[in-house]
């Protein structure tokens, strides 16, 4: 909410000193290339995650404890 406050405030901003189209394409352009960085960062992290949940997997193949795993305390 904040974000879209200080957008709409840099294109008035913007509106005094020029055209008010021409303002929200420039605010417009600018979010376009932070969007962009973000999108850029994110897929570069992301490659470097490995999709297969290595302790899950390590969990299920192990085998159960003596007596499996419900055991009840009589």
């Amino acid at each position: 909410m904040v974000l879209l406050f200080l957008s709409l405030a840099a294109v008035l901003g913007l509106a005094t000193v020029m055209d008010g189209g021409w303002a929200a394409l420039i605010v417009t352009a600018v979010w376009a290339v932070v969007a962009a960085v973000l999108y850029q960062k994110g897929r570069g992290r992301i490659s470097t995650v490995s999709p297969k949940p290595e302790r899950t997997v390590e969990t299920l193949t192990s085998s159960p404890p003596r007596g499996g795993f419900l055991r009840l305390a009589l």
